[in-house]
């Protein structure tokens, strides 16, 4: 998504910028090592981005100063940068909320429990109960992730939350994960033949199966994100400025045009969940492309319009 991918690119830089103005004439190499680039070549395409940006104003004196010159990487006319970006009272409990429910959750590491800590001690100094955060354990959660951990393969009855049908799956678990106010279970399914993710509260009964798999543990999911397949349906459309929202919470692909319209291509399992995205927005989507979808939409649309 390429959503996505700006988010972790804007988070990136506002990291590197107050690390390279500490360091003045910092090494190349040390900024792409510590901060994971690729090659020199990405943090000079960042860097050129930083050229362009600055205060309002924007006139020579305004902008940033950003430039590569022996192998060293140098800021300057950048002093708003030169201290990380302090926290919001309303940001900091926020921040403090999403922590403390991955505590509770039993999914933090020992580096972000720490993190919540120091961050309680000067949110809530006095009173630690000031935040209370209750998030309750299904008794499956336990089971699948002591499965997941000996890579023992789960039978698993589970019904599916759009069609509401029971099938019965076999699952290579690769990770149990709380996320959006629910716990899913995510893993290579042998009847799709493909990575998919299960809500724990949708399996009604759970078989741990012999034999074992693998798999690289650093590629197991810990959030809602859908993986299209070759079998997916397809559907393109024209998106308004004002629904530019929803390239930030489906998995699309976006081609920007230039009257600030976006032109996007999503891949869903079943048709209906495109239709409804679609019937939802309404004239803020035009020009769809894809007869499963647009055969979903009409019937959606006619089914509507019999109840009135």
């Amino acid at each position: 998504m390429a959503s996505d991918r700006t988010a972790k690119r804007l988070t990136r830089i506002l990291a590197v910028l107050p690390w390279i103005i500490e360091h003045e004439g910092a090494p190349t190499e040390d900024v792409v090592e510590r901060f994971g680039y690729a090659n020199t070549a990405e943090l000079v395409k960042d860097l050129h981005l930083v050229f362009t940006t600055g205060l309002p104003g924007y006139g020579p004196g305004d902008l940033i100063d950003a430039e590569v010159f022996d192998d060293e990487v140098y800021v300057s006319a950048a002093d708003y940068f030169a201290r990380p970006l302090r926290l919001t009272p309303t940001e900091a409990l926020g921040l403090l909320a999403a922590g403390m429910t991955m505590v509770e959750s039993d999914q933090a590491p020992a580096v972000l429990r720490s993190a919540v800590d120091k961050l309680i001690s000067v949110v809530a100094p006095d009173d630690t109960d000031v935040v209370s955060v209750d998030v309750p354990t299904p008794p499956h959660v336990k089971l699948l992730r002591e499965a997941i951990e000996e890579r023992s393969p789960i039978h698993i009855s589970y019904v599916g939350l759009a069609s509401n049908l029971r099938t019965d799956r076999i699952v290579e678990g690769h990770s149990v994960f709380f996320n959006l106010g629910n716990w899913y279970l995510s893993g290579f399914c042998r009847k799709a033949g493909a990575s998919r993710v299960f809500r724990v509260d949708r399996i009604d009964a759970i078989e741990v199966l012999d034999g074992t798999y693998d798999f690289d543990a650093s590629e197991s999911q810990a959030m809602i994100q859908y993986q299209p397949t070759e079998s997916d349906v397809r559907t393109t459309f024209t998106l308004s400025p004002q629904s530019g929202w929803v390239a930030e919470y489906y998995p699309l692909d976006v081609q920007e045009l230039d009257d600030g319209f976006l032109r996007v291509t999503m891949s869903v399992s079943d048709p209906l969940v495109a239709a409804r995205l679609l019937l939802q927005l309404g004239d803020q989507a035009n020009d769809i492309v894809g007869d499963e979808v647009q055969d979903a939409l009409n019937s959606l649309r006619t089914k509507i319009l019999a109840k009135y």
